[in-house]
């Protein structure tokens, strides 16, 4: 699982663990100024993260009863956790600059 291989080259310490963590800030960063950060649903009071879709699921007794808890946030696409994952198992990730990685994953399919 790519989340899996990002903890655990973020945890491992070292030089690909700066260049990751650099590459994911700086992600952070550039998506946040040209609006590509995901929007979700924060529920303070059971600390979960809902989708929009989620949201208008809920039945609604139970949407009564966090509406006043639901807080709008921004967090990093779940799909360039996969793609991060993808480029280091093929050894891409190491071959390019920093800047560079995060052009092609604002270019790139989402």
């Amino acid at each position: 699982m790519s989340a899996d291989l990002i903890l655990t080259t973020l945890s491992a310490g070292g030089e690909p663990s700066t260049k990751l963590a650099n590459v994911i800030q700086q992600l952070v960063i550039e998506a946040g100024k040209l609006g590509e950060l995901e929007i979700a649903n924060y529920v303070r009071s059971t600390n979960q993260l809902l989708g929009d879709d989620e949201v208008d699921a809920m039945a609604p007794e139970k949407l009564a009863v966090v509406r006043d808890h639901l807080v709008k946030v921004k967090r990093f696409p779940a799909i360039w956790l996969v793609r991060l994952g993808d480029a280091i198992e093929r050894g891409l990730f190491w071959n390019y600059s920093d800047e560079r990685i995060v052009q092609i994953m604002l270019m790139g399919p989402r």
